[in-house]
This record gives structure tokens, sequence and C-alpha cells, in this order.
């Protein structure tokens, strides 16, 4: 088309005009515009150059060689060409177009606005400009300016499905969904396979939780274009969010035929298995993950998480290990490995593990904390201690390291050291719910402070108003201050909370005692000793069972 329109310039030039001094340049630009047709931009350059020499004053050659300069990415000379062409025809449509793009580019919109103005200035119905102008309100997050240009097309031009699609877009980014679902039906009834328009309809309808009109409008997707990623991608994911896993791997799988090189889409079929608890087909999958990608220590981390849910500590064990030390996941993989240590009641080993990685990891917080937790395990408290203030070197604000340091005190028996790191973290964050809690159930049980101790609890308890080791202590000082009915209702309460808990049972057991309702006292106290796993607090309770039986004879 372009050549027959050339051939036509040619044949219809006036005689007078190809024997002027402008013919030379026509015959260049002519051979420019050829070799651009042909793929030629080097040559078509040349030949512009050569037109301009020519005819030095032509607005029309700059503004066709600065197209090509920006062809080859030269946008600087591009632009000194188009700023020369508009000085000399400053109403020069292409020129404004290109200037306008380059502007944009550059992220100078007030001059990109102003070249595409000014093409509407000179034509009203410049349909291009005023799709550019929108383009440049919608980065300046101007949408309701966006909107206007878009709907100015659309007064001249009313099926203008561009126009039309991006009035939609603008309105579900405003959250006026019922206009861009009309709008976008006005787009599929111009345009019944434009699938942009489907797509965006479709994920309005998720947004509002129309699961089955959204799936209905992926699926007309899937039939217009069946490898369409997008369409499949999100089908699946609504299978997923409706807890149908079987059917989303089945649509994850169409998705993977499509892309092999796509490992992600395997990771989450791999994953599907795992909450389906099929955990040979999900080991199955991660395995071959790591044959195509060995350092995947997220995919490893996947693998060792399937073995555990399996049962297969051993198997859990070793691809916990394979978690590089510098990987995100290795946090996760340390903690899932203390707490088989612990199961398997293989501390010693983990132990020895443990030390082994930290000699290399000498500032590793985590890894002391885990092994802290190891030897809290075999109540060598000390130990623990001795590891949890190596770490609190390294981070000395770390609340966590603080808070474990200060309950390792108290199961030694050093209340006031135990005491001395609450305050600690206070002073850190003083409203700290743990710490809180810790200080006023102290003071509660010591029967001190015991106004200061309601107000830090009631404060711990405005952070974690359904903790029901905090509302014990609320309950507890209740009691300490003699108002038995309001601690029965709070540790009743924290008993429905934790009612596996032996303290707690025995703290609503020593309420009804003092409420003298002896049976539901005895009834509390029997059940605390069945939850209790200490010797020792099994014979105080014994010893406050007989006294009430005895009491009752």
């Amino acid at each position: 088309m372009k050549q027959l329109f050339i051939v036509l310039l040619i044949v219809f030039l006036p005689i007078s005009l190809l024997a002027s001094p402008y013919s030379s340049s026509i015959t260049l630009f002519l051979k420019g515009y050829m070799s651009e047709i042909e793929g030629k931009q080097d040559d078509a350059i040349e030949f512009y150059n050569m037109a301009l020499l020519a005819n030095p004053e032509s607005a029309a050659i700059r503004s066709e060689l600065a197209l090509s300069y920006v062809k080859k990415g030269e946008l600087q000379k591009a632009k000194s060409l188009l700023l020369e062409a508009l000085k000399i025809d400053d109403s020069n449509r292409m020129v404004l177009i290109i200037l306008g793009s380059l502007y944009s580019s550059e992220g100078n919109l007030k001059e990109a606005k102003a070249m595409y103005e000014k093409c509407i200035s000179i034509d009203k119905e410049d349909t291009e400009a005023y799709l550019f102008l929108g383009s440049i309100f919608i980065a300046e997050k101007k949408y309701d300016e966006a909107l206007k240009s878009y709907e100015k097309i659309l007064t001249y031009d009313e099926e203008n499905v561009i126009a039309l699609y991006y009035v939609a877009r603008l309105n579900a980014e405003m959250q006026k969904y019922d206009t861009a679902k009309r709008t976008y039906e006005r787009v599929i009834e111009i345009k019944p396979y434009f699938i942009p328009a489907i797509l965006d309809m479709a994920i309005l309808y998720e947004i509002e939780g129309n699961f089955d009109k959204a799936m209905e409008l992926y699926q007309r997707v899937v039939a217009i274009e069946p490898v369409n990623k997008k369409a499949l991608s999100r089908i699946a994911n609504i299978f997923v969010r409706k807890k149908e896993y079987t059917r989303a791997i089945h649509e994850f799988e169409k998705l993977s035929d499509i892309d092999r090189s796509d490992l992600s889409i395997r990771v989450k079929i791999g994953l599907l298995h795992l909450e389906e608890k099929r955990f040979d087909e999900a080991i199955r999958e991660f395995n071959i993950l790591l044959a195509a990608t060995p350092n995947n220590d997220t995919v490893r981390l996947y693998l060792a998480i399937a073995w555990k849910e399996k049962g297969d500590l051993q198997k859990a064990k070793e691809e916990f290990l394979k978690v590089s030390p510098q990987s995100e996941e290795f946090l996760t993989a340390l903690r899932n490995l203390t707490l088989i240590y612990i199961k398997t009641k293989t501390t010693e080993e983990g132990i020895k593990t443990f030390e082994a990685l930290l000699e290399n990891m000498k500032e590793n917080v985590e890894l002391h904390l885990m092994l802290a937790t190891l030897y809290e395990e075999k109540e060598d408290y000390g130990k623990s201690i001795v590891l949890l203030e190596k770490a609190k070197i390294v981070e000395p604000k770390n609340i966590e390291i603080l808070y474990q340091i200060g309950m390792l005190y108290e199961k030694k028996g050093d209340t006031d050291n135990a005491l001395k790191y609450m305050e600690e973290i206070l002073t850190i964050d003083n409203e700290y719910p743990n710490a809180l809690n810790f200080i006023g159930y102290t003071w509660a049980e010591k029967g001190i402070n015991l106004e200061k101790a309601e107000e830090m609890i009631q404060k711990a308890l405005k952070k974690k108003p359904d903790d029901g080791y905090i509302v014990d202590s609320l309950g507890w000082v209740f009691y300490q201050k003699g108002d038995y009915q309001r601690a029965l209702s709070e540790l009743l309460k924290a008993h429905k909370t934790l009612p596996e808990d032996p303290t707690i049972a025995e703290h609503v057991g020593d309420t009804y005692i003092k409420l003298e309702e002896y049976e539901k006292g005895l009834h509390y106290y029997n059940l605390a000793k069945e939850l209790e796993k200490k010797e020792e607090k099994k014979r105080n309770l014994e010893e406050k069972i007989k006294r009430i039986e005895d009491k009752k004879r």
C-alpha cells in the first residue's frame, strides 16, 4: 500500500516541481522511505540526511528522520530534529505526536501534555492525542481528568473500543464497579472477542466474591484462546479459594502443559497435593523440581515439610539440614528441626548439630535461640541463658531474646533477675503485653503492688484481649484483692480458652473454695492434678484436696 502511494505521488507530481531545486530532495526522501520499508534503517537515515541538506527548511523530512532515530534508540538526535521541525511548522501533527511521546518517555509529563493539547487545539477530534493525553493523566493518578479525555472521544465516536475500555478500567480503579461492568459489557457487545475486557470484568466479579460469574467469563476467554495463561491461572486460583484443590491441580496441569519452563506452576501443584495430604504426590513433585533446580531452597523446604507431615521425621531432618544457612528459608528450617529434635527426644543430636553450625555462624541470633531451646528442654537453664546472653550482644534490643532470658531465670527460681529483664523490655516497648503480664502476675502472686499489677495486666489485655494467660493473671489479681466473684468470672474465661492448663484450673478451684463452693473447688483441683505433669505440684494439689475433704467431714 505504501509503495502504491509513492508511485502515485511520483506520477502526479507537477513537471515543474520535478525540475525544481527540490527535486533531488524528493528523490532522496523517497529513497529513504523505501529503505525504511525494506528495514534498512541506516540507509534510510543516510538518504533522509541527504534530503535534508537539499531542503533544509523541511519539517516533514526532519520528522521522518527523527522517527528513524527513534527506531534506532537515538532519542536525543530525534528530539533535536523535532524541536527544529517545530520551529519551522508548529502545527505539524506528526512532530507534535512524536515529540509528546519522547517527553513522556523522559518523564517530562508537562511538556508531553502540551504537545497533545496542541494537537487537540488543531483538530478537536484527534483520537490519538486524546488517548495519549489520557495515559499521562493515568500516570499522574488524575483519574477524573483521564476519564474526561476518553469520554471526549466518545462524544464523536461512541463505539471507539479503546476509549470505552479505558473508561471501564478507570471506573474500576475508582471502585465504581457497576459503571465499570456496564462499560465492559458495551465493549464486549461491540467487540465480542476483546479478551482484555473480558478478563478485567471477570476480575471485578472476583473482587465482589461472585466466583461463578468470574469463572464463566474466564472460561469464555479459554474458549476464544485455549492457551490463555492468565485465564487458566485465574480459574485455578478460584478453585484454590473455594478449597477445591483437586480441580485446581487439574487447571494448573493445563498451564504446565502450555509452559513447561514455568516451574512455579509445578510448585503450586506440589503445595496443593500437600494441602490435600497426598504426601507421596507432593514429595514426587518437589523431588522432580529439585532435580531441575538443586539449589532451590524454597522447594527443599517444601520437600522437608512434606516428609515431616507424612511422619518420616528422619527424612524431614535430612532435607531441613540441606537448606542453605544463607537462605531466607533457613530460619523456618531451624525452627522445624528444633521441634523434631524435641519430639523425637533427640535433643543431644540437635545440640551437636546446632553447635557445629554455630562455629561458622557466631552472630546468627536465631541459631542461638533454637540451641537455647534445646538446652531448656534438657532443663539446663544456665546453658540456655549463656547462649542467649551471647545473642543479646549481637542484638541488644531484641525483645524475644530478653523475654526468653527472663523466663529462663523464672524457671531457675530467680524471680528478681526475671523481673529485671521484663523491666528492660518495657524500656524498649512499654506496651509489650507479655512483659506487662509477667510483672503484673508476679506481683499478684506475691500479693504486692496489686493496683499497679491490675493496671499493667489491663494494658496487656488491650493488646491481646483473647490471651488466656493474661485473663488468668487479671483473675488472680482480683483473687488477691479479695474480689472473688470478679476473680471467678475472669478465671472461668481463662479456663475456657486454655482448658488443658493445670495452673488456671487450680486458680478456679482456689476461687470456688473461697466462695465456699467446695464441690466445685474439688472438681477443679482434681482436674488440675490430672493435667499437672510436675510431681511437686501434684503433691501440693493432693494436700489441698485432702484439706478440703477433711474440712467437709
